[in-house]
């Protein structure tokens, strides 16, 4: 699977799934603040699987949006993924209210720097 940049038009239906309830329980975030950034479109041959949206801020990529559906572990694909972009910066980081994303971005070496209004993950790159 490759990423590459993309207009927020191809992958608004994936990242529009972000707003529901379960990911977005406090109802603070529109679509339009989340494709503030650059997009990129997860794709499997001619399909897209998933998408991702990022922005530098200061030295750090900050996760926008994330969201898709494969076959294969999405969180594994982006940070793996994401990690390539953010060569030149010092960490990755993203916002969730999701307690499994929660523990499989520690898995992956991410930790909670804050829990005020969901919980706020941060990486540092190498």
């Amino acid at each position: 699977m490759i990423a590459s940049p993309c207009s927020p038009s191809e992958v608004i239906d994936h990242l529009a799934t972000i707003l529901d309830g379960k990911a977005n329980p406090v109802g603070d975030t529109s679509i339009d603040e989340l494709l503030t950034g650059v997009c990129f479109a997860v794709r499997d041959g001619a399909r897209i699987v998933g998408a991702y949206v990022l922005r530098g801020i200061g030295d750090e990529v900050w996760i926008q949006a994330a969201a898709g559906r494969a076959e294969v572990d999405l969180c594994d694909l982006f940070d793996n993924l994401i990690a390539k972009h953010g060569k030149g910066f010092r960490s990755i980081g993203f916002r969730t209210f999701r307690r499994g994303l929660v523990r499989k971005a520690m898995a992956r070496g991410y930790r909670i720097t804050s829990q005020e209004n969901g919980y706020t993950m941060r990486k540092a790159l190498q």
